[in-house]
């Protein structure tokens, strides 16, 4: 019998005998087989390879989206980081202003919070400012407001297209909110639990502001909150 009778070489079949012919075509269809059952683990291969890819590049796509949205928070408290507020403020100053509207913050901090920590420790001054945090959260009724940790025991509401009344409701909801939590304070000047002071400020944005002068106005209001005794919200201009 000839060797080598390949699917890859020519064949002159009349050429060949019986045996040759039916050995030949046992050879083609143990190739035929071997080839399919190739084909179909590499078929079987790229589909598992492809949905591995989709898989990757799915959660590649949460990582990213997570990385973003934690790049944007204060790590200690959850709320909105000092860059993310600074970077809000610029684009809702810049659509306030090409839409001839109203734009208020509000500036905050926690009252004596120095006196807090000396008194009961770092430990539980993080703890206060994560309840704080909470608090400040949860009476935003708006998807537009936010607020955001500005430094230590300081924090801020951006509050777009926002009058002084609507100003003055979400500084109290907030002052009230941080009082009902009952944080223990004995050295604080304001009361004997944790309270906080606010000032606010509020302007229609034009070519001649900058968003530092409406900060500056509410750091201003807040000192005269603070200066008026302490657990209370002051506007800009005030009296």
């Amino acid at each position: 019998m000839r060797e080598h009778l390949s699917m890859r070489v020519p064949v002159d079949l009349k050429r060949l005998t019986r045996d040759e012919l039916e050995a030949l075509v046992r050879q083609y269809y143990e190739e035929i087989i071997v080839s399919r059952q190739a084909a179909e683990i590499t078929a079987r291969l790229n589909v598992e390879q492809f949905a591995r890819m989709e898989e990757l590049n799915q959660t590649l796509e949460r990582a990213k989206l997570e990385l973003e949205r934690t790049s944007n928070l204060d790590g200690l408290t959850g709320v909105a980081n000092r860059r993310y507020f600074e970077e809000t403020l610029e684009k809702e100053w810049r659509r306030c202003r090409r839409n001839h509207r109203p734009l208020g913050v509000i500036l905050l901090d926690i009252d004596d919070f120095k006196k807090f920590n000396d008194r009961y420790g770092h430990v539980a001054g993080d703890q206060c400012l994560q309840q704080v945090a909470r608090a400040l959260q949860w009476i935003i009724q708006r998807a537009a407001d936010s607020v955001a940790r500005y430094g230590g025991e300081e924090f801020v509401y951006l509050l777009p297209e926002s009058d002084e009344k609507a100003l003055e409701v979400v500084a109290e909801r907030a002052r009230s909110a941080v009082e009902q939590l009952g944080i223990p304070h004995a050295g604080s000047r304001a009361a004997p639990i944790v309270t906080i002071s606010l000032g606010g400020a509020v302007t229609i944005p034009s070519s001649s502001q900058k968003p530092d002068e409406m900060l500056r106005h509410a750091d201003q209001a807040l000192y005269q909150a603070k200066k008026e005794g302490r657990n209370r919200f002051c506007l800009y201009p005030h009296n």
